[in-house]
């Protein structure tokens, strides 16, 4: 009896291409190159983001500073008029 592989959660994305690359992608299919669609879409999604993962992984951390030094601040000001300053 094969395992269970757990399902991660998914959630849906529309996407308007062009009719050019539409029939791009159906003759990369038809192909062979990929089973369907949707694979091909989801590999390229996927090499996407794996090449450009430092530069989200580097604009996550600067957001997540900014917010951090936002909420410092907000802190200061609050003790700054409990003080009367």
């Amino acid at each position: 009896m094969a395992a269970k592989v757990a399902k991660q959660p998914t959630d849906r994305i529309t996407v308007r291409l062009p009719k050019a690359q539409i029939q791009q992608i159906n003759a990369l299919v038809q192909a062979g190159v990929y089973r369907t669609t949707t694979d091909l879409v989801y590999n390229a999604v996927k090499e996407l983001l794996h090449s450009q993962g430092s530069k989200v992984t580097k604009t996550i951390e600067a957001e997540q500073g900014l917010l951090e030094l936002q909420k410092k601040l907000a802190e200061i000001d609050l003790m700054k008029r409990k003080l009367g300053l």
